[in-house]
């Protein structure tokens, strides 16, 4: 299980995100703060399709991106 990371203030907390383009494995990164509606990443731009992945009991979910 994943563990999350807030800042040493205790008040940013991090969130896992999924960079997903079709059949390619994921690149899977943590975003401090709030999540943007996209992200730039290796020349590309992604954005949050609302869609998140369970990771089960007590981990947050992970945000799904894709490249516009």
């Amino acid at each position: 299980m994943a563990e999350y990371v807030v800042d040493s203030t205790g008040d940013n907390a991090a969130h896992g995100v999924d960079l997903i383009d079709g059949d390619e494995p994921a690149v899977r990164m943590i975003v401090h703060g709030d999540l943007p509606a996209t992200i730039d990443h290796d020349g590309r731009t992604w954005a949050q399709t609302g869609d998140a992945e369970d990771q089960g009991d007590d981990a947050p979910p992970i945000a799904v991106y894709r490249p516009v």
